[in-house]
């Protein structure tokens, strides 16, 4: 519920919005009436008219309806182009005031927001993981020519492999939270396998977890945004 003060906070930045709204439907009717008209003028030319802008074309006042009718069309996706721009600069501005204001008081509104934030703080640990599992992966300690930087690398390696194998249960459980949020299957994170054949299996298995989380996280902002968005109309 927004209250007195809410109100008047929204009403000069809603009146610019508005404004803008009503331009960019302004253009966008521009832009589809002037595409019509350049089909409509290149009905009657020829490939001289449209492919050497009129050069040696039999029919001058045909080339010259077509140039403008061109030129209109350029013209119109100008200003669609700066309507577009104005309408989301000022949609983007009221998103910012709007949003505090749902998550004070919309409890669904207050449920997609939880959900990004834990489709965000899953994607962080899963590419925190990944890039753990890179340094595991990375060293090529059997090739290595002195002994001690390959068993210096060794050493390493099993460090880091016991430092992710701690982690993987809370990375499990963060994305079984944001899967929660999102009404979701959660994939599968098995235990971190010993061999070096196995840890690249299970690279492809965070790999897929990885790209799930964020589509999760993705579907989570659009319903935020749509959100916000419906949340202009009724204010």
């Amino acid at each position: 519920m927004l209250t007195d003060r809410d109100r008047v906070l929204l009403a000069p930045h809603l009146a610019l919005l508005r404004s803008a709204e009503k331009e960019l439907a302004a253009a966008r009717r521009s832009a589809e009436a002037a595409a019509r008209g350049l089909t409509e003028s290149a009905g009657g030319t020829d490939w001289r008219d449209r492919v050497l802008g009129g050069l040696f074309s039999a029919d001058d006042g045909r080339t010259q309806q077509y140039r403008k009718a061109k030129d209109a069309r350029k013209a119109a996706e100008k200003a669609l182009a700066e309507a577009e721009a104005k309408y989301a600069k000022y949609a983007e501005r009221v998103d910012g005031l709007v949003e505090p204001m749902l998550a004070r008081d919309d409890p669904g509104f207050q449920a997609i927001v939880a959900a990004v934030r834990a489709c965000d703080k899953a994607v962080r640990a899963g590419e925190e993981a990944r890039r753990s599992l890179s340094g595991i992966l990375k060293p090529d300690v059997e090739k290595s020519k002195v002994w001690h930087e390959a068993e210096f690398a060794r050493r390493r390696q099993k460090e880091l492999i016991d430092e992710l194998r701690t982690r993987i249960p809370g990375l499990r459980r963060t994305i079984e939270r944001a899967a929660q949020a999102v009404g979701e299957t959660p994939p599968a994170i098995d235990d971190l396998p010993a061999t070096e054949r196995q840890l690249r299996e299970w690279q492809l298995q965070l790999e897929l977890a990885i790209r799930e989380v964020t589509r999760w996280r993705a579907g989570a902002d659009q319903a935020r945004a749509a959100a916000l968005r419906a949340a202009h109309g009724s204010l």
